[in-house]
């Protein structure tokens, strides 16, 4: 397989085109070391959490939604649930997102889907991975770069 070729892939700062102004966006500053913000489900605060279009499906720790043998959350029915995102800056915003059965997802000819979900792998954590992208229009920030919003790093949606 070739080498992609970075020299072609570029960044636009935000605000710069009529496109991709903040607009009503909430700025969330994220802790400067981690690249994290804090997310509050169910009470319990999740310090480490973050924005990842790269990943599948949204990870987070959740005892009362049953996993499947796919690793993947399997509720018996769609689940609305509901978290709270912090920024170090004293921002906040609620997130309503939903849960389904992976089994079901998964058995048809999707590839993404805006309802996956799963328990972390690593430390408890929020992974708001690719379903949270899905209706939302999500900036980030680059550290130490100015920007409407304030200098990086930040996420904004």
């Amino acid at each position: 397989m070739p080498e992609a070729d970075l020299s072609k892939i570029r960044t636009i700062p935000i605000g710069t085109r009529a496109n991709n102004g903040l607009g009503n966006a909430v700025v969330f500053a994220l802790d400067p070391t981690a690249g994290t913000l804090t997310t509050v489900f169910n009470g319990q605060s999740y310090t480490r959490s973050f924005i990842d279009s790269g990943s599948n499906a949204i990870f987070f720790p959740d005892g009362a939604t049953t996993v499947c043998s796919s690793g993947f959350y399997c509720p018996a029915s769609p689940q609305q649930l509901t978290a709270t995102n912090l920024g170090t800056n004293g921002s906040s915003g609620t997130v309503n997102f939903s849960v389904a059965n992976a089994d079901n997802l998964l058995n048809g000819s999707n590839t993404a889907f805006n309802n996956l979900a799963a328990p972390p792998s690593g430390i408890p954590s929020f992974d708001w991975g690719l379903p949270f992208h899905f209706g939302r229009r999500v900036f980030t920030a680059i550290e130490g770069r100015s920007s409407p919003g304030g200098s990086g790093p930040y996420i904004a949606y």
